[in-house]
């Protein structure tokens, strides 16, 4: 009797975000499907993040001319021309990397990678807006496309915890955290990183921030803690890297409030591996945001060793456990003090780093596709 194999078709059209291109990457390099009665997977995007996909036996890429268009097209694409797709070729389970797809299909797998929407905290910061009305938006078709999927993928108990409220009973869901490649191996060197250095004789103690210019991703507190501790430490320095393009009035307002930071502290959009360059040759990572559903530049900082003060909200304190020095994202005297702890102490600056390191090193690809592969598997055997 010959088994029937299956056919998985990946819907990552809607994937834009840095993190969310990292996943696609790295879920499709990694995936191995020697357990599974999947035999071809066909994923779709923008042929700019295909070009990105490393080529496996078993995938096929596609684009559709909608898809390189404004999210209107997009839209359109999933509610219009997927599920037309999906019937002609029989496939038999979908895959959709957002869960605010407006694509509905049996049997169907969902991950979710945003929390925004779900978090009261951050949507009352907001004031009203065209912005406000899309998360709202947003909510409401993440809640849709849960509720009717057959499995939801999250990325950490915090984020099932919170979600689940707005969710039927009952739902079928698997916790599958983001892993991360080993970063020695992906710059082609060895990191030695420096714990013991000495602020008093340092020329300049580097700190650095990665994270776009959102008002969730508390900037603002990052540059106040900054003025405060800038005035007792003259050698210390501040990088902010990520796109702040997005968010100029916040950005002007930084600098009109903090005169100790100017433009060149805003670094902008640069590739992963220049940001991992410039991870090693700074001294102390802050993380700031308070409304995350993973934090893959938290654990790349992690998988160097860095020294980390983190925010103490959502998803974070999951994933660092007691690899860093925690502070509320409101609170820039918090987090003045947090760093001065850091820069002062070399010991615990040491203990924190192993710690971060050590921790680091449970997220791996291979264990991310590998649970993949379990949800994959429960789906088949209703097929069968």
């Amino acid at each position: 009797m010959i088994k029937k194999k299956y056919t998985l078709v990946i819907d990552a059209s809607r994937n834009r975000s840095g993190g969310a291109i990292v996943y696609l990457k790295n879920f499709l390099k990694y995936l191995n499907l020697k357990n599974t009665k999947i035999d071809k997977i066909i994923v779709f995007s923008q042929k700019k993040i295909l070009n990105q996909i490393p080529n496996r036996y078993f995938l096929d890429k596609c684009s559709h001319p909608l898809l390189e268009n404004n999210i209107i097209f997009q839209i359109i694409w999933q509610f219009v021309f997927l599920p037309i797709y999906l019937k002609k070729n029989k496939i038999d389970i979908l895959y959709s990397t957002d869960t605010s797809t407006v694509c509905k299909y049996f049997p169907s797998i969902v991950l979710n990678q945003d929390i925004l929407s779900f978090d009261k905290d951050t949507l009352v910061k907001i004031p009203f807006s065209l912005e406000k009305i899309r998360l709202y938006i947003i909510r409401f078709l993440q809640i849709r496309t849960m509720n009717s999927a057959n499995e939801i993928i999250f990325l950490s108990k915090y984020t099932k915890k919170i979600i689940s409220k707005f969710l039927k009973k009952n739902i079928n869901y698997s916790i599958i955290p983001h892993g991360i490649e080993n970063i020695s191996k992906k710059l082609n060197k060895s990191i030695s990183y420096d714990f013991l250095w000495s602020y008093k004789l340092k020329k300049k103690i580097k700190i650095i921030y990665v994270s776009p210019l959102f008002i969730y991703k508390n900037h603002y507190t990052v540059a106040k803690a900054y003025s405060n501790l800038k005035k007792k430490y003259s050698n210390l320095d501040i990088k902010f890297i990520g796109n702040y393009k997005n968010n100029l009035k916040l950005l002007h307002k930084i600098l009109h409030d903090v005169p100790e930071i100017n433009k060149k502290n805003f670094i902008g959009h640069i590739n992963q591996i220049d940001v991992l360059k410039n991870l090693i040759k700074s001294d102390i990572f802050i993380f700031a945001s308070s409304s995350e559903t993973f934090g893959i530049s938290l654990i790349e900082a992690m998988n160097i060793g860095m020294p980390i003060v983190c925010s103490n909200k959502s998803s974070l304190p999951e994933i660092l456990q007691n690899g860093g020095l925690y502070f509320d994202p409101n609170n820039h005297l918090q987090l003045s003090n947090q760093i001065e702890l850091l820069i002062k102490h070399k010991s615990l600056r040491e203990k924190k780093s192993k710690q971060a390191r050590r921790i680091s090193l449970r997220y791996t690809w291979n264990n991310n596709t590998k649970e993949f592969c379990k949800v994959i598997n429960k789906i088949s055997k209703s097929l069968s």
